[in-house]
């Protein structure tokens, strides 16, 4: 029987969700004592991708995270780059049962330079659970390749095989 035993976490973190809170309470072996979400000097975020907006990602790619919570105007966002997209899609948990096309996604992890944003010399916490929407930058286009797209389409309108 052990006393009085002093548990410390290997990483520097918030403790999220404690199982065993009365004293003299019994922990089995394996069994899980506490949850500890990491404080690090990056995030990690996770998101999903439509299949139609895959084609031209791929890890390293810039990105700019911007946390709903914040009003990015004022507050602006994190910058990142891609660190992962999954090899397949995945299907949505609530709407996998109906079949349709749009309930697949690509999982994408984004690792952030930053952990948290700064509004003059006040730090501005993001916690999880926080939502962000992504910017995933896969190239350059200038507003002239725009304006040109629908006439360079039309040249090929009457090609004939």
């Amino acid at each position: 029987m052990v006393e009085r035993t002093t548990i410390t976490a290997p990483v520097r973190g918030t403790v999220k969700n404690v199982r065993v809170n009365t004293i003299g309470g019994v922990i089995q072996p394996g069994e899980h004592i506490l949850e500890i979400v990491l404080l690090e000097e990056q995030l990690l975020v996770e998101g999903k991708i439509r299949p139609s907006d895959v084609a031209f990602l791929r890890p390293g790619l810039p990105a700019k995270v911007k946390i709903t919570a914040y009003d990015f105007a004022i507050y602006g966002g994190l910058d990142g780059h891609v660190e992962y997209i999954s090899p397949d899609t995945l299907k949505y948990d609530q709407k996998a049962a109906s079949g349709r096309p749009d309930d697949t996604y690509y999982r994408v992890l984004i690792l952030t330079d930053k952990s948290m944003l700064h509004a003059g010399n006040k730090d501005l916490p993001i916690i999880p659970g926080m939502v962000a929407t992504v910017e995933i930058r896969t190239g350059e286009k200038t507003i002239l390749d725009y304006l040109l797209k629908p006439v360079l389409k039309a040249k090929e309108a009457f090609r004939e095989r």
